[in-house]
C-alpha cells in the first residue's frame, strides 16, 4: 500500500502514535495485522480487518437509528453498555411531588417525569424509558405499551374534567 492514498492534509492531522507507526493511520487503533505503507513509517489495518478500521466505533455493524445521539458511543463501551440513546428527552414537571434540591445553596426544583428512547445495538426495536427525573427509578415499555399507557392517562385526565358521571356510571351508584 502506498502513502499516496493519504492526502497531505490528512497526514498533518495524524496523532503522534499514528505518525510513529504504532497505531493505524486510518482509524487510530492498534492494528491486529498491521500493513506498512510504502514510503512512510505509517501502518494501517490489514484489508481483512476493514470492518473495524473505521472512524466510528468498531462495534457498530450498521448505522444508528435516526434518533440516536451517537456522540456517546465509544470504542471502550462494554457489551452491556452498547446501546443507542435518544438525544430527545420528554420532561413533565410534577408539581404535586416534593421538590428536590439541586445542590448546596441552589434552589429547589420540581421533580419531573422523564421519557427517552433506548435500544441495545443487537435489539430489533427501541424501548421507551419512563421514570422519575435523572434517577434510575423507572421502567421500560414497548411502543404498544406506551400508547396504551398514554390512552389510559388521557382517559383519567378526561374523567377529572367532567362535571357529572356518564349515565351508566351514575345509574350503578
Amino acid at each position: 500500500m502506498s502513502i499516496s492514498n493519504f492526502p497531505p492534509a490528512e497526514i498533518a492531522t495524524l496523532s503522534e502514535a499514528q505518525k510513529a507507526g504504532t497505531t493505524c493511520a486510518r482509524c487510530g487503533r492498534v492494528p491486529l495485522s498491521p500493513q506498512s505503507l510504502d514510503g512512510a513509517d505509517l501502518v494501517v489495518c490489514a484489508d481483512e480487518h476493514a470492518r473495524v478500521c473505521t472512524d466510528s466505533v468498531f462495534w457498530l455493524t450498521r448505522p444508528c437509528p435516526w434518533w440516536c445521539d451517537s456522540r456517546w458511543h465509544s470504542d471502550h463501551d462494554r457489551g452491556a453498555d452498547r446501546h443507542h440513546m435518544s438525544e430527545w428527552t420528554g420532561n413533565v414537571p410534577l408539581v404535586l411531588e416534593d421538590g428536590c434540591e439541586m445542590g448546596a445553596g441552589l434552589s429547589y426544583q420540581p421533580e419531573y417525569a422523564t421519557v427517552h428512547l433506548v435500544q441495545g445495538v443487537r435489539e430489533i426495536e427501541p424501548r421507551i424509558w419512563c421514570g422519575k427525573g435523572e434517577t434510575n427509578h423507572g421502567w421500560y415499555m414497548t411502543p404498544a405499551e406506551t400508547r396504551e399507557l398514554a390512552a389510559t392517562l388521557s382517559s383519567a385526565a378526561d374523567m377529572t374534567e367532567r362535571q357529572a358521571a356518564p349515565l351508566a356510571v351514575a345509574e350503578a351508584c
